[in-house]
């Protein structure tokens, strides 16, 4: 019989969201490391990957970033930025004569163009969804290695040079068989992500990964994973899911889940997510158009400026002239000497006479 899951129902009959145990998903996701939800097509998978990409993006220090290879994030998810990855910003590097901007290149490999776009993108925006166009499957998933090595060389630079600076990096993928699994996509490239996925924990870089089928995803990427589960296909529950829950007292009723429930393997507890509920809308971002810097002159520049600059005019006056001119007015300037003394005279003799002294 199943578990009682102690949800709430409102007056429509709704069941709710158990906010206690999905609380508990968040924290276990952050101390332990990884989530690998599975589920048959329309049973929610999408819905409850928005959920638990909300509730990343409320978290202190927390960042999401999603990849998507169907335009529904960027459609149906809360107000965020987004990036269209096209096709051709992903080539084979074996066709590639020179690319000068470029975000990652290896040796006979791949290369992603766009790479000041796409690292400014990363730095100015705390969380992005990238819509991808990509045709091949190995091509895409070089992308997400991309995206995802970025993080990986800075958590690791940082841990290096001992910088305690706690950040937690989720990264959110849908159809992840197409991205961990060795049958799908080269073994290079497998091998790198493998590399990095095995180590990702203790850099703060998590994966929340989700999947119609349990054994399309490589043994070394699912076992490393905590699982939840929704109703899954006959095939995968005999195959894998059926040994894996020996010990679940849901292990028959993973078969009839309804939609929007899922059993979380590690405390053996359903967990009901509401109906996801679209809070704004994602907003596609576009590099800006840096502003023009004035333009520094060249050292020929500024010796062929500093030889035809226009000289200082020089005022050429007669000689003569000028001494006339000084001429003239010291003779005024002695005239008035003279009518200054007159007067002063004047006025002594006219005191004098009224002291009798003159």
């Amino acid at each position: 019989m199943e578990k009682t899951n102690h949800s709430t129902t409102n007056n429509d009959g709704k069941i709710q969201q158990n906010n206690e145990q999905v609380e508990s998903l968040f924290s276990d996701v952050l101390n332990y490391g990884d989530l690998l939800l599975i589920a048959n097509k329309g049973i929610g998978k999408t819905n409850s990957l928005m959920i638990l990409a909300r509730k990343f993006r409320n978290l202190e220090n927390c960042r999401v970033f999603i990849f998507e290879d169907f335009p529904k994030w960027m459609l149906e998810f809360d107000s965020i930025p987004y990036m269209i990855i096209h096709d051709d910003d992903v080539v084979e590097t074996s066709h590639t004569i020179d690319i000068e901007d470029y975000f990652l290149r290896h040796e006979r490999d791949y290369t992603v163009a766009r790479g000041s776009e796409i690292q400014q993108a990363l730095e100015s925006n705390k969380d992005l969804i990238f819509t991808m166009e990509i045709e091949d499957i190995e091509r895409q998933a070089f992308f997400i290695y991309s995206i995802v090595q970025y993080f990986y060389r800075k958590h690791y630079m940082q841990k290096f040079k001992q910088i305690k600076k706690t950040e937690h990096i989720i990264f959110v993928i849908e159809e992840s068989q197409n991205v961990f699994d060795s049958s799908t996509i080269s073994k290079k490239i497998f091998n790198r992500l493998r590399k990095i996925f095995s180590v990702a924990r203790n850099l703060d870089l998590h994966f929340i990964l989700a999947s119609q089928r349990l054994q399309d995803l490589n043994t070394k990427i699912r076992g490393r994973t905590r699982l939840l589960l929704g109703q899954v296909s006959i095939d995968d529950w005999e195959l894998k899911i059926r040994r894996l829950l020996r010990n679940s007292r849901y292990r028959n009723a993973i078969l009839t889940l309804q939609i929007g429930r899922f059993l979380y393997v590690a405390n053996d507890s359903v967990l009901q997510f509401a109906k996801f509920s679209q809070n704004g809308k994602p907003q596609e971002w576009i590099k800006p158009i840096p502003q023009p810097k004035p333009k520094k002159s060249s050292l020929k520049e500024r010796i062929r400026a500093w030889f035809i600059k226009p000289k200082k005019e020089k005022i050429y006056v007669d000689r003569q002239e000028i001494n006339h001119v000084i001429k003239s007015e010291e003779q005024e300037e002695t005239e008035e000497t003279y009518e200054g003394e007159d007067e002063d005279d004047e006025d002594m003799e006219m005191i004098g006479e009224d002291l009798g002294v003159f």
